[in-house]
């Protein structure tokens, strides 16, 4: 074996290492989802009626237009006054296109109106959209 095969040898698998590690790396940063944290800030006296609407109707509505519940959460410290969940989209655009859909739908504006007939439940939301880690079990 010559020199000049050594080497030959030798640039082809530096290069097939480099295309490997480039195409693992972008795979692990594009997740095959993505996670939205949503933190509800109720109006006062108002969170058991958010908590209500999620339990009644807003869940079953949600999967309607692709909006995967993964959990509903009370913080410990009621004093915070906050409903917690995460949701799960295909993508940042689905989570758009679902949100769009989901505001449109005349059962839920039924069932918002009809929660909020004694005056909003929410003074606001805090969303984050989230992507897994390539260590996570949620991906």
């Amino acid at each position: 074996m010559t020199r000049s095969n050594i080497l030959s040898f030798l640039c082809g698998a530096a290069a097939v290492l480099a295309v490997t590690m480039v195409v693992g790396q972008s795979r692990a940063q594009a997740p095959n989802h993505v996670y939205e944290l949503r933190v509800y800030h109720a109006n006062p006296g108002k969170l058991d009626a958010v908590n209500a609407r999620f339990r009644d109707h807003t869940d079953e509505i949600f999967k309607k237009h692709g909006i995967k519940s993964i959990g509903y959460f009370m913080p410990e410290d009621q004093k915070l006054n906050e409903f917690i969940y995460v949701v799960d989209h295909k993508s940042k655009e689905d989570a758009d296109k679902n949100w769009k859909a989901f505001q449109a739908d005349p059962e839920w504006i039924k069932v918002r109106d009809a929660s909020e007939a004694n005056g909003k439940l929410v003074d606001h939301v805090d969303s984050t959209y989230m992507d897994p880690t390539t260590y996570s079990k949620m991906k």
